[in-house]
């Protein structure tokens, strides 16, 4: 039986982390609220991760456990979300970490309004050169719908700010996710599709000034490696998330597509630097819009598009 009502735990996938981890659990065993359990859920790494996060769970809340094979980080989030059993969840990449009060701001949050499914904090990136660039900030304490969080998702409306579908800085209620079967699917842009489901079945979301995930950008970050799985990936993922979406909602998710697509693009152009490989992966990515996406409903929504 739960003794808490206001526990929280965040999970922690790693694979080959033994560089980060230290960093990442810290940021969580020191924030200022403490009622905090950490899953760390080893995706069969082979380096010296297991013994450095045994070392933590000695003295602080945290399970270890170890995938019998590789499965990726979105099977190993699933795995962290059924075996929670906090009221409130959180997902943390080993490489990145938080500004220590981010917990703590949101708890807060959350008790203002027991209508606030989600609640986000602000997004600073991080470089190996220790250089720290702010990526997503709030003007306001505030707390919006969950219909306008997905306008600003998806860019469907114009505003100041924006919405990003990163999950290392929100913190949701456990009860979101069960009560909707939300879980990521087995792609590389399983944030996407997972941040979009969220919000589509929120009543409200919470923001927070003042906190930040720091978002750690290095040479092994997924982000700066391009192949024909993120292509492949891409379009699977929203073939998916489509399923999910009804008739009223088809505006919002065909800007979302046409948002990260842009997004998909403009990483291909920044890690492929061979004009013939470009020219290759362009091509791909024109056979695999026109094959996925129903091109009369892309265009209801969408004036134009550019490969």
């Amino acid at each position: 039986m739960k003794s808490n009502i206001n526990d929280v735990t965040v999970i922690v996938p790693i694979y080959n982390g033994e560089k980060y981890i230290e960093r990442c659990i810290e940021s969580i065993i020191n924030q200022s609220y403490k009622n905090v359990k950490i899953i760390c859920i080893d995706d069969n790494s082979n380096d010296n991760s297991k013994n450095i996060i045994n070392n933590y769970a000695k003295f602080n809340d945290i399970k270890y456990i170890k995938n019998n094979e590789h499965l990726g980080v979105a099977l190993s989030r699933n795995k962290g979300i059924k075996i929670a059993d906090s009221d409130y969840i959180m997902f943390l990449d080993c490489d990145d970490w938080l500004d220590l009060n981010c917990i703590e701001k949101a708890i807060h949050k959350f008790n203002c309004d027991t209508d606030i499914d989600i609640v986000i904090w602000e997004i600073k990136t991080a470089y190996d050169s220790s250089q720290i660039s702010s990526r997503y900030n709030y003007l306001y304490n505030n707390i919006i719908t969950g219909s306008m969080a997905t306008s600003l998702l998806s860019h469907t409306v114009e505003n100041e700010f924006f919405l990003s579908p990163l999950l290392g800085c929100k913190l949701f209620k456990k009860s979101l996710l069960d009560d909707n079967n939300i879980l990521f699917p087995n792609t590389i842009y399983e944030d996407d599709m997972f941040s979009f489901l969220a919000f589509i079945n929120s009543k409200k979301v919470g923001l927070i000034t003042g906190s930040s995930l720091y978002y750690y950008q290095h040479s092994e970050s997924i982000t700066h490696h391009f192949s024909e799985k993120n292509i492949k990936d891409f379009f699977e993922t929203f073939n998916q998330l489509y399923i999910y979406i009804p008739v009223a909602m088809r505006e919002k998710y065909y800007k979302y597509l046409n948002k990260s697509f842009i997004s998909m693009i403009n990483n291909m152009q920044y890690n492929t630097k061979n004009y013939e490989m470009q020219s290759y992966y362009k091509k791909l990515i024109f056979h695999y819009f026109y094959k996925n996406v129903n091109i009369s409903e892309y265009f209801l929504f969408v004036k134009s598009i550019t490969i």
